[in-house]
């Protein structure tokens, strides 16, 4: 699996954290000084990555589109399929959406993987407007959300993809961070235990991220860079901590840039950090945690490389 250069977009309504709470101890904390507010639905913003990815691409050529969204802007048809339609993809293109946010994009490439046993061409969208969902007075979702998209192409290959794979699911623990139909819980907002969902990723996704090391180690494997989910400062910096400085080095952020993105926050990273795959043992760890709560870690690189050791 080959993926192209990812393209974004961000909300173009640009909001300063300083504006919202006068709390400079809440910036430091999260390191987010501003987020980005999207005035279009969830589609458009979605349109707007794949038109900047289209000079690059055979559109022609793309039979599977997925959107990777909890924001839909209506029930049904599936909201991909809006999408697909509107960047001008052929009508035999397959078409779907998933739910899932900050381990969304992980959990669509291990999908993907598979997928491409069949096709050749698949589009992979990301776009989520969390701060339709947000309550203003709440600090621990008003002060780090964002509002964006991305487009990835992903080809088949016989060398590049996904060699290990390691996913987690809790539903026990869901009601850390929801979003409710019924507006009787949290009054209709989404609702976020910032503390607890740090707690499941310090002792949960970190043994995760510990353990794709280890299995890069094992496998005499060179690490070139780690793509987590931006949630904010304390998470990413929490993570770095809990590993050696040298795999701590090679975490890439950007969460001061754009806030928290959901399940954009990685393609973003991949946007800015493009990957390095050139040596023959050469791979990058992707780690996607959150809503579920899940998490979702993967290491990607050439699938011989048993043959390199």
């Amino acid at each position: 699996m080959i993926l192209s250069p990812t393209k974004t977009a961000i909300g173009s309504k640009k909001i300063l954290v300083k504006d919202l709470f006068d709390n400079q101890e809440l910036i430091n904390k999260t390191g987010i000084t501003n987020v980005f507010e999207a005035i279009e639905s969830t589609v458009s913003l979605a349109h707007q990555a794949c038109l900047k990815l289209e000079p690059f691409i055979e559109k022609e050529k793309i039979e599977v589109c997925i959107l990777v969204t909890q924001t839909p802007d209506y029930f049904l048809p599936a909201n991909s399929i809006e999408l697909a339609h509107k960047f001008g993809l052929s009508e035999n293109c397959l078409s779907f959406d998933i739910n899932q946010g900050c381990s969304g994009f992980v959990q669509a490439l291990c999908l993907i993987e598979k997928l491409l046993s069949s096709y050749n061409n698949i589009l992979l969208v990301t776009a989520d407007r969390y701060r339709s969902k947000l309550n203003k007075s709440d600090r621990s979702t008003n002060a780090v959300f964002s509002d964006a998209s991305t487009a990835t192409l992903c080809k088949k290959d016989q060398e590049l993809g996904i060699i290990f794979e390691d996913h987690l699911t809790d539903g026990s623990k869901k009601n850390l961070l929801f979003h409710s139909f019924e507006k009787t819980e949290n009054d209709g907002y989404l609702h976020m235990s910032g503390a607890e969902v740090w707690m499941f990723t310090k002792t949960k996704v970190v043994k995760q991220i510990v353990k794709a090391i280890n299995f890069c180690e094992e496998n005499n494997l060179q690490i070139n860079g780690i793509y987590i989910h931006q949630a904010s400062k304390v998470v990413v910096e929490g993570i770095k901590s809990s590993l050696s400085s040298e795999m701590a080095s090679k975490i890439y952020e950007n969460y001061a840039k754009y806030g928290n993105t959901v399940s954009s926050s990685i393609a973003f990273l991949l946007h800015d950090y493009p990957l390095n795959v050139d040596g023959e043992n050469h791979v990058n760890i992707f780690a996607g945690f959150g809503v579920g709560l899940t998490s979702s870690v993967i290491v990607y690189g050439r699938k011989n490389y048993e043959k390199n050791q």
